[in-house]
């Protein structure tokens, strides 16, 4: 599965970055307004007043390479200077380098990463505006647009225009920890293309809803993101405890998304453990348990059980519904 897709970061190798437009001045676009808020978006007057606005929450990534560098895209969801951006970005990289929408630089240091949901949290050197979020249902023929880096650092701040064409999509991917998926993906239309990755796929009303992450190889308009709704959970925790690191529950299982991806059906919402680990096992779950809840929160597919274990801490202790031979059953895992 993972051949017809790719991640939307440009790799290039160590060329001098003024062939590709890309020497800035510190001097400053002063048309440009880069105070600390929310941007308003939703009360401009103007989509392309909105779309300005968007904009100055909207950074170019560039992170060293041993070989080479890449581009990316990434986005303020808080005040803190805290920027969300895709994990395959700033994954094995080093000097990250961040620019701004009125033309100065800053850096960039990573504070927190998943490859698995292929989500990173970098901090900027510099606060800028930050966009509101929107995690609430999203529908096909709904107007969205992409902002980010497309290709060169010469196209950054870039804005295309699209609607939602498909909810819901899970893909296979490989990342560092091996085979993984990508689930409830935004599936659109908006051009993007290699630099897109971690940019914001934002409604009409500028607010975010998902963060773009890969496109179709054999197609053109097929592009996903992922929903914001992690973004905004790990992002509010790292406000809290800029130390923060991601608990550890110790599930490996499948969901009926999954299943679907491979032509399969399951007849039941919920995470079936495939194996476990550390909490988990410790907890007595073992291969075969569905797990419905989570510290009181349904659970219906993998990416619940990540947004629930996400809104804890390390250390902190959970209890689990689950179905074993069609009994429901309770037990309490401290994650790790």
């Amino acid at each position: 599965m993972k051949k017809f897709f790719c991640f939307l970061f440009s790799f290039m190798l160590i060329i001098p970055l003024a062939l590709f437009g890309c020497g800035q001045t510190q001097t400053g676009d002063p048309t440009v307004d880069m105070s600390v808020r929310r941007v308003a978006t939703e009360s401009t007057a103007s989509l392309s007043d909105m779309l300005s606005q968007a904009k100055s929450a909207v950074v170019g990534i560039s992170v060293d390479l041993a070989d080479g560098y890449a581009i990316g895209s990434g986005f303020a969801i808080s005040d803190g200077g805290l920027i969300l951006t895709n994990n395959h970005v700033v994954e094995g990289g080093s000097n990250i380098t961040l620019y701004y929408a009125d033309k100065t630089i800053g850096t960039g240091e990573v504070l927190w990463t998943d490859p698995g949901l292929d989500m990173a949290v970098v901090r900027s050197s510099r606060e800028i505006p930050y966009l509101g979020v929107n995690t609430g249902e999203v529908y096909v023929g709904q107007e969205v647009f992409a902002l980010g880096t497309p290709l060169t650092l010469e196209f950054k701040h870039t804005v295309t225009h699209g609607i939602i064409s498909a909810t819901n999509r899970t893909l296979e991917t490989q990342s560092g920890a091996g085979v993984s998926f990508l689930q409830s993906l935004i599936q659109h239309d908006a051009a993007i293309n290699p630099g897109n990755s971690g940019g914001p796929l934002i409604n009409s009303a500028g607010q975010v809803i998902g963060i773009n992450t890969l496109k179709a190889t054999e197609g053109e308009g097929i592009g996903f993101a992922i929903p914001i709704e992690i973004g905004s959970i790990v992002t509010e925790q790292i406000k809290e405890n800029q130390n923060y690191q991601s608990p550890y529950l110790g599930v490996f299982g499948f969901d009926s998304d999954i299943a679907l991806a491979y032509g399969e059906k399951l007849n039941a919402d919920g995470v079936y453990v495939i194996s476990t680990d550390g909490p988990a096992k410790q907890a007595g779950l073992q291969k075969g348990d569905l797990i419905t809840k989570v510290g009181g929160v349904e659970v219906k597919n993998l990416l619940d059980l990540r947004k629930a274990v996400l809104s804890y801490n390390q250390g902190d202790a959970l209890i689990i519904d689950y179905y074993r031979n069609g009994t429901l059953q309770q037990t309490m895992a401290t994650l790790q």
